[in-house]
């Protein structure tokens, strides 16, 4: 997959799962689409974004409409876009005027309810709100600040499972909080890039630093670290030399490789955005086996 550099995430269809897509937000801005063949089936122009987050089964005015919602620090703003999956177009969509009290510097998708999207919104400083962006029948998508707290170092990255969200600082490391932001846990790791999941059972974080040459995976409760996984050359995987930008998707994509989820790593050494199968890394993640290669 030719394009990305910033964050990655997915979109997947429940209706017809090879049909899903891979999201990336560029170095030069927008969002761009990918199938899971790895062609570019859309690029919006569009802001820089340095974090997205989708809500794939968001309904707006009753119809099915996926959302995605980008970070940018540039313009100290969350942007809202919505994607017409016949098509795969992606158009802008307006969000009700708020502004955050610490600026915006990432975002993250907390949980996605019934006519509602929570969002984490990552100050400039060491700061965090959770937003709730819902349908309320007006021209632009309603947004309220539900709550604001502080992090143990100002945030740049974030994910969140099971309603814990889990912050990542440039300077201060890794660190695991509760939905009302008080720390669980933390982690000196140092690294650019995190995404959460489930692996055989086991919640790990994965993390990137972008510079070295494997994936780190650290116990998604504790932030002990866990094992360091080498995506080597295989069958159908290509190889990632240089693990950037990452996420892990649960979710069905299809075929026989896709069906219990994937991962998405950009990797900076040939600037190419690559899928892996999740049942291939979990085995490596898991049992410490070694590289992983399909």
């Amino acid at each position: 997959m030719q394009g990305g550099g910033g964050d990655v995430d997915f979109l997947p269809d429940p209706d017809a799962p090879s049909l899903g897509y891979v999201v990336a937000a560029p170095r030069e801005g927008g969002l761009d689409l990918f199938n899971l063949d790895g062609e570019l089936v859309t690029r919006h122009a569009g802001a820089r974004l340095s974090s997205i987050a989708v809500a794939p089964d968001f309904e707006l005015r009753g119809e099915s409409l996926p959302l995605i919602f980008g970070a940018s620090p540039d313009n100290g703003q969350v942007f809202g876009y919505a994607v017409v999956r016949a098509g795969a177009r992606v158009l802008d969509l307006p969000l009700g005027a708020v502004e955050a009290a610490d600026g915006v510097s990432g975002i993250c998708l907390l949980r996605e309810g019934a006519g509602y999207v929570d969002l984490v919104v990552l100050g400039t400083g060491a700061s965090a709100e959770v937003w709730r962006v819902r349908d309320a029948g007006e021209d632009a998508l309603s947004v309220e600040s539900l709550r604001r707290f502080n992090l143990p170092a100002p945030a740049r990255q974030c994910d969140a499972f099971d309603s814990e969200i889990y912050t990542l600082s440039p300077a201060g490391g890794l660190a695991r909080l509760d939905a009302n932001g008080n720390v669980l846990a933390e982690s000196p790791a140092r690294a650019s890039s995190l995404s959460v999941s489930e692996f055989s059972g086991s919640r790990l974080v994965l993390a990137t630093d972008g510079s070295g040459e494997t994936v780190m995976s650290l116990d998604g409760r504790t932030l002990e670290p866990h094992f360091d996984i080498d995506v080597i050359d295989g069958l159908s995987t290509p190889g990632i030399e240089q693990p950037g930008a990452i996420d892990a998707s649960m979710a069905n994509f299809g075929f026989t490789a896709y069906a219990n989820g994937m991962l998405a790593v950009f990797d900076e050494d040939d600037q190419r955005l690559k899928v892996i199968s999740r049942d291939a890394f979990s085995r490596a993640v898991i049992t410490g086996e070694g590289p992983v290669a399909e």
